[in-house]
């Protein structure tokens, strides 16, 4: 037996030397390999991980590119970094190892920026829309937000007009605040604040939108009508220079029928109107018949004109050593539609980066921009309708100019449209809104180890703004002089920590600490001078006789914030994110400035599926929940407000006096917005196709609304925390790579928003609150109305029933009207009854866009739609002839006017402007985009270059029954409330244009 064990000791023995021989063999086998891991210019990659295929065993590279690593000949090491190609490298006898990685575009749209950081697509919990610049690349686009039309899911874009430089709409998951704005923050390369509209579009990478709040919570108090994300490009690689010059021509699309077309229709109809009143024909016949052989004069021909625009882009970028750069410049110059308008803006940007050790990396980002736009429509007033309502109403039978080449100011018969002659006020006028930005960025970030940074963010912006007016319309038809000058200067500090590590190559733990301040003040200076002596200009106003007035203002604002964001997760499947921001505002007084606001939201990635499908290749589903905050008041909105005026009590000299304008509320404090969010997102064949789907819930509680206090207190208003608005709806998102060959490609995507709004309750039992839109024409009635149970955006006004007929003539006696005049719905007490009649707000929005390509030819098709809303056709109701300035008949209706022997349902006399007879449904599909373009590779001889020729048209049909220019455009003077309480009313918005574009895209 002892034998037996003996040998078997021996062997072990021998066993055991062999495999440490072994052992000892490959551990001398193993070597040290140092190694520059660089992109395709040469510059080094920071953060790339280097790991021995199939071991655990791995380093990251520094700040210059370099690693060291310990392996054997015989070891392949696999070399990554996000945003670029995987490449593996057999280590072999090599000691030193230089790897190039190659930039994956595929990989790129994989990361979202989330506010503070980033985050790979596959590890998301929240819901987030991302746009890049491939998208929109192949539109001639000359604003950044319109590349958010149709694109993001959630997210709705509406022109307000098509003017040269008119504001655009946006909205992320419907709207919030009755009082309120409801603008969705935008925040340019971290800095808060932003404005989408004086951004160059060829500046943009990508825009990722923050939508519910498990999302945006990060951003608190700011973050409750969604957030933007816009990431501007930098430069790396070699040198490279990209031109980019279009012009575009574009008209009015179609022009509306009215009487004015022939004046003679119109004298007619004219002469008819007046007998109906009891008063004598205006035009005799022989008048009538010299009309029928001149046509008259169409104003509404005279006010539009072909627009010539010009657009250059010019950016040039690239890496030197450690120093990346991105410098653009782009110069607009639109002519407008209507006559003496215009949009001319200059921009210019500088992107730098630079790692100055390999610990160290500093960007510094400078942006300008100088915009001017000539004669805004808004600077005119629209207590009438605006200049284009003007035209339309304008009496047709009066030339511009009289024998002696004069403006005829009024309507020589006293009939129409009694302001002043509109191409008289559109040619002599001058005014000039002149908005100045600038704005520096310095962003510097240190990699304390491998698993802990800090981020600085410091930000400023200076914004100035004038107004600079010289006008001609006047009561006493004087001149007059304007002068306004906002500034506003803001800037902000943001201390970013960041601490990621990973355990058991399972669980990924990251934490985001920020601590942030901002601070902005507002200057505004105003003088007015009216009845200039001599009327050459706005730099006469020294001259004035009469009417001159100053005033001024200032505001300053403040807010601190802390935030925790915790991210974790779990073996690629589990993801879960928590946040919570505590937020200090000046905006409010003590006890009320400060406030939480959290956010949870998980998401699990269902790989067991994925690895056993042929079809799917990501299966994700996510929840959400969070809660952010409003902080839209005025800077000093809880305070009272006081006006001045003058008035002399002994028929003297005038005293200085005030008076309130609203009452105080200290116990004002922040509209909460309470958001749940679901939502499943599928991957399939590898990539190529994608859905989203998500479902959300909000309710904003503690609106700030400005309410009315009762009579016997003063009769004024207060702004209170009182009210509730409840969003639910619906963001789909899909794409697919249909056609992906060498020679050709079709890639399609699909956005589609559904929101359902309602306000919830108002304040005191109350039911309803009659909006700020008032009617034109002196019939002050409101077209707008706030009520309980409905959405935001109710039209108001009275149910038109057609006309009183002969046979109904006792009947319509007793409200003391007579056959032929409207005839309206009324109460139980015999009134006329008023209520909601329509909503102007979209419940669903969707845009389609498609991409070809074959060979060197590219072709872009981009259709967007908007369903489910009404629009007051007010501009229809002026020509139909009202009250007020526009008493005549130019509508081609009239032609079918009641009379005893045709009694049609036109009334014979004037009506109501706000009545359902001018309820119109808005809906409509555009085609917005047809892009069709060719690029010559290695232009003129030189390797790498290109030139690409395009030809576009924008606008091109719109599928729609609304009768006037365009279903999109509403139009409202800025003292008429907000205007997601008055939308789709329209009072003659400038009609969007029909562009045609020519362009060429040069890059070496």
């Amino acid at each position: 037996m002892k034998k037996q064990f003996s040998k078997l000791l021996r062997a072990c023995s021998i066993f055991g030397l062999v495999l440490a021989l072994m052992s000892f063999q490959e551990t001398s086998a193993q070597q040290t390999v140092s190694g520059t891991v660089v992109d395709e210019s040469g510059v080094g990659i920071p953060g790339a991980n280097v790991l021995v295929k199939g071991t655990s065993k791995g380093s990251v590279t520094d700040f210059d590119g370099n690693f060291s690593i310990s392996a054997s000949s015989t070891d392949v090491l696999e070399i990554s970094f996000l945003g670029y190609v995987t490449q593996s490298v057999t280590v072999g006898n090599q000691t030193s190892i230089t790897i190039t990685l190659a930039e994956d575009a595929a990989q790129l749209d994989e990361v979202v920026v989330i506010g503070y950081g980033t985050a790979k697509k596959k590890d998301l919990t929240g819901a987030v829309s991302r746009v890049t610049a491939e998208s929109f690349e192949n539109q001639p686009l000359t604003r950044v937000d319109e590349a958010l039309q149709g694109r993001a899911a959630g997210v709705t874009v509406a022109k307000a007009n098509g003017a040269p430089g008119a504001g655009i709409k946006v909205r992320v998951r419907g709207v919030n605040s009755v009082t309120g704005n409801n603008d969705p923050l935008v925040v340019i390369d971290g800095v808060l604040g932003g404005d989408l509209s004086t951004l160059n579009p060829n500046d943009i990478a990508s825009l990722d939108v923050l939508k519910d709040a498990s999302a945006t919570a990060i951003y608190g108090v700011r973050g409750s009508n969604g957030v933007i994300l816009v990431s501007t490009k930098r430069g790396s690689g070699k040198g490279k220079i990209n031109v980019d010059f279009f012009t575009s021509i574009s008209q009015v699309p179609d022009l509306l029928p009215t009487l004015a077309d022939n004046a003679g229709d119109f004298a007619r109809i004219e002469n008819q109107r007046k007998l109906v009143i009891g008063q004598n024909p205006t035009f005799t016949d022989t008048e009538i018949a010299a009309l029928d052989a001149t046509g008259g004069t169409n104003y509404q021909d005279e006010i539009f004109q072909t627009g010539i625009s010009k657009n250059l882009q010019v950016s040039a970028s690239g890496s030197e050593g450690k120093i990346r750069y991105f410098l653009s410049g782009n110069y607009r110059d639109e002519e407008g539609t209507v006559i003496n308008t215009g949009y001319q803006q200059l921009s210019l940007r500088s992107n730098l980066s630079a790692e100055i050790s390999d610990k160290l990396k500093v960007d510094l980002n400078v942006f300008g921009n100088r915009g001017e736009t000539k004669n805004n429509f808004e600077s005119f007033g629209n207590g009438q309708g605006s200049l284009v309502s003007k035209a339309l109403t304008w009496d047709p039978t009066t030339p511009i100019y009289d024998d002696n080449g004069n403006y005829n100011r009024r309507s020589i018969k006293g009939i129409a449209s009694l302001n002043l002659n509109p191409i008289l006020t559109l040619n002599e006028t001058d005014v000039q809104n002149i908005n100045e930005r600038i704005s520096g960025t310095l962003n510097a970030t240190y990699q304390f180890t491998d698993n802990f940074s800090y981020t600085m963010i410091a930000g400023t912006q200076i914004n100035n703004s004038t107004l600079q007016r010289y006008h001609v319309e006047n009561s006493n038809d004087t001149p007059g002089a304007n002068f306004n000058l906002s500034k506003n200067t803001s800037y902000q500090l943001s201390n970013i920590f960041t601490w990621q590590k990973v355990f058991n190559e399972k669980h990924d733990v990251k934490l985001t600490g920020v601590q942030e301040y901002s601070n902005s003040k507002s200057t505004f200076s105003a003088w007015g001078a009216e009845n200039l002596l001599l009327p050459n200009g706005y730099y006469f106003a020294e001259t004035t006789q009469s009417g001159f007035t100053a005033s001024n203002n200032f505001g300053e604002r403040e807010l601190q914030s802390y935030m925790l964001r915790a991210e974790y997760i779990l073996d690629s499947n589990l993801s879960i994110t928590a946040t919570g921001r505590y937020d200090g505002t000046s905006v409010f007084r003590p006890g009320n400035k400060w406030g939480f606001f959290p956010s949870v939201a998980a998401g699990y990635t269902f790989n067991s599926i994925v690895d056993n499908s042929d079809f799917l290749s990501n299966f994700k589903l996510r929840a959400g929940w969070g809660q952010v905050g409003n902080q839209g008041v005025a800077t000093y909105g809880t305070y009272a407000r006081l006006g001045f005026n003058a008035y002399s009590f002994d028929g003297g000299s005038r005293s200085t006096g005030t008076f309130i304008n609203q009452f105080s509320n200290p116990d004002l404090t922040w509209e909460t917005t309470t958001q749940t969010n679901v939502g499943i997102d599928l991957g399939f064949n590898n990539g190529k196709g994608n859905f989203s789907l998500d479902v959300y819930s909000k309710k904003t509680e503690d609106l700030l609304l400005n309410t009315p206090v009762a009579g016997y207190n003063g009769g004024l208003t207060v702004f209170k925390n009182v009210g509730e608005v409840e969003n639910k709806g619906i963001d789909i998102a899909i794409g697919y790579d249909i056609i992906q060959n060498d020679e050709l490609t079709w890639n399609a995507n699909f956005a589609l928003s559904y929101v359902q709004n309602e306000v919830t309750s108002l304040f005191d039992g109350l039911q309803s609150i009659d909006g700020a839109f008032a009617a034109p024409g002196g019939q002050a009635r409101r077209l707008n109305i706030i009520e309980v149970g409905q959405p935001i955006g109710q039209l108001n006004g009275a149910t038109f029933l057609g006309t009183w007929k002969s046979s109904e003539a006792s009947e319509a006696a007793n409200f003391g009207k007579l056959p032929g005049d409207a005839k309206y719905l009324r109460d139980s007490d015999g009134n006329i009854a008023f209520g909601a009649i329509g909503n102007g707000m979209p419940t669903t929005t969707w845009g389609l866009n498609n991409t070809v390509t074959y060979k060197n030819w590219d072709l872009n098709i981009f259709l967007n739609g908007s369903h489910g809303f009404e629009i007051y056709n007010l501009t229809q109701a002026m020509i139909e002839g009202g009250a007020g300035d526009s008493r005549s008949f130019l509508s081609t209706n009239k032609l079918n006017m009641w009379t005893p022997t045709n009694e049609s349902d036109v009334p014979d006399k004037v009506q109501f402007y706000n009545s359902s007879n001018y309820i119109e449904k808005g809906d409509f599909i555009r085609l917005s985009n047809l892009n069709i373009g060719y690029t010559f590779n290695d232009f003129a001889g030189i390797e790498g270059s290109s030139l690409k020729v395009y030809a576009s048209g924008q606008n091109l049909f719109v599928i729609t029954d609304y009768s006037g220019y365009d279903p999109e455009l509403s139009s409202r003077r800025t003292n008429q409330g907000n205007a997601d309480v008055a939308p789709g009313i329209n009072v003659g918005a400038y009609p969007n244009p029909r562009t045609y574009t020519f362009g060429l895209k040069l890059g070496f």
